[in-house]
């Protein structure tokens, strides 16, 4: 028997694992073009939606995407073709693709990305490192622990395997790294607390010259990269909505289930 999904159904899967309710007053996040009625015959991961992920959505037989970053986030007034989010949103609605994004409630999800890099470097009972009011399970960032101490170097090498990483900023530290906060994307507002949180390394990105001297040696600030930090978006979605799609008996088998191969990181890196 042929499963017969709707994208509404997509976005009601995802948002079992990341309430929209939950997203900040600033962001967009949530089903942003499309039809929601209309039957799905695939799925794009990505962190970023531009033009070029269009494209590679109707190359690969995709008719929604699913984003980390949302677009329209602005306030877009023109949609002349002038800029690539407005080429962007022409070639969506021409190719009919659906673009949905979660990004704040994906960042503060008990399933969301800062667990993922937790997980990836193995941290140990961790927990929001800012709750939400009234929910403590949820909220930006986590705090855990390392299951042994490192000397800061180890730690920094640690970090830019599991990630991937060209390069990692970072500030002085001249303790055993043990406990390890984090939040990917760009969480330089909360470095106060994480100090707070008796962090030795906090893990970020977006992180400017005066916030690294924030750290005064009480911890080590390492800005990893915004994007670097959450790329690992692509496969949490797809992970989720297989797990959704199999805990309902759903046969996923008969439209495609894509992991962008493109890197939409617009900062790059030079080296001498």
């Amino acid at each position: 028997m042929t499963e017969t999904i709707k994208i509404s159904n997509v976005v009601e899967l995802l948002n079992e694992a990341f309430p929209l309710s939950t997203q900040d007053s600033w962001d967009n996040s949530g089903l942003i073009i499309g039809n929601r009625d209309r039957l799905l015959k695939g799925i794009l991961f990505t962190v970023d939606i531009t033009s070029e992920r269009v494209e590679e959505a109707v190359e690969r037989g995709c008719n929604m995407i699913v984003s980390h970053h949302p677009i329209l986030f602005r306030g877009t007034k023109r949609i002349n073709g002038n800029t690539d989010e407005e080429r962007t949103i022409i070639s969506a609605i021409k190719n009919d693709i659906a673009i949905c994004a979660f990004h704040t409630p994906a960042d503060k999800s008990s399933e969301g990305l800062s667990k993922v890099l937790g997980e990836k470097l193995g941290l140990c009972e961790m927990k929001p490192l800012i709750p939400e009011p009234g929910d403590a399970e949820i909220g930006y960032g986590v705090i855990g622990t390392m299951e042994r101490a490192m000397e800061a170097d180890e730690f920094l090498g640690l970090l830019a395997e599991r990630l991937g990483c060209e390069t990692i900023r970072h500030s002085e530290y001249g303790h055993k790294v043990k406990r390890v906060a984090i939040c990917t994307g760009s969480g330089s507002e909360f470095i106060t607390d994480a100090i707070k949180a008796k962090a030795d390394a906090y893990v970020t990105g977006d992180v400017k010259y005066h916030q690294f001297q924030q750290a005064e040696g009480r911890m080590m600030i390492t800005d990893v990269g915004h994007y670097e930090s959450e790329e690992a978006c692509k496969k949490l979605f797809l992970d989720i909505l297989m797990k959704k799609f199999a805990e309902r008996q759903i046969n996923f088998s008969n439209f495609a289930l894509c992991i962008s191969t493109t890197c939409s990181n617009v900062i790059k890196y030079y080296s001498r």
